[in-house]
């Protein structure tokens, strides 16, 4: 059990520090020609921005589904989100009964691991010195909310359309940006101008994140994606998968931000964390 409950820790921290890893990779995006960018594609990405899921507060219930090489595991789980301020994850295997809980703000990122009795809590700045990467809050917000992002930014708006380069089909369109380290971005809108997936890559294409929205229903008068399937890739083989099914979505209504630190629990640091990680 306790192993089990390691590995669950390591997945969920891993694809969120990834998440973070990537698409926040550098503060400021490479711009893109105004060269091609036709008025039909400028009023295109005006209608993917007008389909941005807007919200002050966002709680949700959750299944969680975790498939790795060895194993696949299963949790209850409940997020929380405060717009531009929080992001938190409970995972709860029985109702009442934390496992496992992850805080990310807007300047660091916290961790409770109560089966092992230890804990991490350690600035973005701090984990920059190690690996020599910028984060950034605001795009992992993004990811778990199904809205486009320039990577680096805070906000976007609809004149920042140059900085893609989109491309489309009969059915779906493809929105393609990078940022100055040449990591690789790809953002996918069905016919409704709706995203169904996000995808960014290293730059030569080894690592690889896949975020992929679906299920769509009405939360609050807009679409949400109720299923969300995220996977992290890595020299062609898949390191693993999460599948976060969504349960009656809560918009705008009251938060409490709650991470009390249990006493005589033990502190790890962020280099232990990716550590664990190349272990895995």
């Amino acid at each position: 059990m306790k192993r089990n409950s390691w590995n669950i820790q390591i997945f969920i921290t891993g694809l969120l520090i990834f998440s973070l890893l990537t698409a926040c990779k550098s503060k400021t995006v490479a711009t893109g020609s105004d060269t091609g960018i036709s008025k039909s594609e400028e009023a295109f990405f005006a209608s993917v921005l007008d389909q941005t899921f807007r919200f002050n507060t966002l709680s949700a219930r959750l299944r969680l589904e975790l498939q790795l090489p060895d194993k696949n595991m299963s949790s209850r789980a409940h997020l929380k989100m405060i717009h531009n301020d929080c992001i938190q994850l409970s995972i709860q295997p029985l109702p009442g009964m934390e496992m496992f809980r992850i805080e990310l703000t807007k300047d660091s990122a916290k961790m409770i691991d109560r089966k092992n009795n230890c804990y991490m809590m350690e600035s973005y700045e701090k984990m920059k010195g190690k690996t020599k990467i910028d984060f950034n809050f605001y795009n992992l917000q993004s990811l778990f909310t199904n809205n486009i992002f320039l990577p680096g930014e805070k906000e976007l708006s609809g004149r920042q359309f140059q900085h893609f380069h989109i491309t489309k089909s009969r059915n779906t369109a493809s929105l393609k940006t990078k940022d100055e380290a040449d990591m690789l971005y790809t953002f996918v809108a069905d016919g409704n101008e709706k995203l169904v997936s996000t995808t960014i890559y290293d730059p030569d294409e080894t690592n690889i994140l896949i975020w992929e929205y679906s299920d769509f229903k009405s939360v609050n008068k807009q679409r949400f994606p109720f299923l969300m399937k995220a996977r992290l890739r890595s020299d062609d083989k898949t390191l693993g998968m999460a599948k976060l099914t969504f349960s009656k979505p809560e918009v705008d209504l009251p938060v409490k931000k709650d991470f009390k630190i249990p006493s005589g629990y033990k502190r790890i640091t962020f280099s232990q964390i990716i550590q664990s990680l190349e272990t895995l």
